[in-house]
């Protein structure tokens, strides 16, 4: 009788596991590096644009910048080092803070980068210091940014939310990453030092018992994304990140969901977008389908609150502004999409 009773144990518990796995749905988010530094108007006018669509993740990083981002009325903030490497200025993570707080509000979570690709190739003080290559691969450098990540999660606290460190939030935090794009200006030097996103991980991991607070590539250029290495075990990454703007998911995100299921990992298109012009709709509905057709989740680059200024390589969308329709609803729709393969669920419970 006992053993009997332990199967129709081990039986209703496999059908329950089959039935959460396979209610795992989809979802959709946005990027905005500058967020925290939004007027509160406009911040809030950020999220809750993010809540009407169904989004729910916001990435933003840890890296000071000027006023007047994308054009929009944003202040200027200091890097958390640039009074010198090893000292902090903790400004930044004050108003990262508000926007965690502000965001969970709105049902949504944090996906926070301790730093930004585009610092180091703009000669920041650590490009300084050690050079773009050197910032991977010499250990000074190496052990003055890991502590640069150990600041961020445990130094720093949230006067808001009880003087609690990063690391214990997880209600608000979905997941971490060492770099937005790590290497991703030399293919060759990526390939050759992809272990350095392993250890960075490991460093974050360390500093972050909660396992549902997951860890990230930081992402790479399109297929290059997906390497072998962040499947390995030994790897502390979670979710490998994939960045695409040449919406050719069709080439590689097939193979990529099965490897990631396989290694017990997980996928996101961290970064895509469509450029402004006449086919932007079209290229929009193209790219969301695509990845839908692998119900893998997906993060838009980049929602802003103003007009669009039209700099550079122009994806921006403005929140409730031009083709902000066409994004929202395909946003819903993702949200929609069952049986996906991957479980985010634990990581996006508030």
């Amino acid at each position: 009788m006992k053993s009997f009773s332990t199967l129709l144990l081990f039986i209703a518990q496999v059908l329950i596991l089959g039935k959460s796995v396979g209610a795992a749905n989809s979802f959709a988010g946005a990027n905005n590096y500058y967020a925290y530094s939004l007027p509160d108007a406009d911040r809030h006018a950020l999220l809750d644009g993010m809540k009407a669509a169904g989004m729910k993740v916001l990435r933003t990083w840890v890296t000071g910048h000027a006023a007047g981002q994308k054009g929009s009325d944003n202040q200027a903030v200091p890097d958390l080092e640039h009074n010198g490497l090893g000292t902090y200025d903790d400004t930044i993570l004050n108003q990262i803070d508000q926007l965690m707080v502000d965001a969970h509000d709105r049902g949504i979570k944090l996906l926070l980068g301790m730093y930004d690709k585009n610092s180091l190739q703009a000669n920041d003080l650590y490009a300084q210091r050690y050079g773009v290559n050197g910032f991977y691969t010499n250990p000074d450098a190496i052990n003055t940014f890991n502590q640069r990540i150990t600041h961020i999660l445990n130094g720093h606290k949230n006067s808001l939310l009880g003087n609690r460190p990063y690391s214990e939030l997880g209600g608000y935090i979905f997941g971490y990453e060492a770099q937005n794009e790590p290497m991703i200006f030399d293919q060759s030097f990526y390939l050759a030092h992809l272990s350095w996103i392993c250890s960075t991980a490991q460093q974050i991991r360390n500093n972050v018992g909660d396992r549902n607070q997951l860890i990230f590539t930081g992402g790479g250029s399109a297929a290059a994304s997906v390497q072998s290495t962040f499947f390995s075990s030994s790897c502390a990454i979670d979710v490998v990140a994939i960045h695409d703007y040449n919406d050719d998911y069709d080439s590689f995100m097939s193979s990529a969901v099965s490897q990631a299921k396989a290694a017990g990992k997980k996928l996101i298109v961290e970064e895509w977008g469509s450029l402004v012009g006449s086919g932007r709709v079209a290229n929009m509905n193209s790219n969301i389908q695509k990845i839908n057709s692998q119900k893998v989740p997906w993060l838009y680059w980049e929602l802003i609150t103003n007009t669009d200024p039209h700099e550079g390589e122009d994806y921006e969308i403005q929140v409730n502004g031009d083709n902000w329709d066409t994004l929202s609803s395909g946003s819903l729709a993702t949200a929609a999409l069952t049986n996906a393969p991957f479980d985010f669920s634990a990581s996006l419970a508030l």
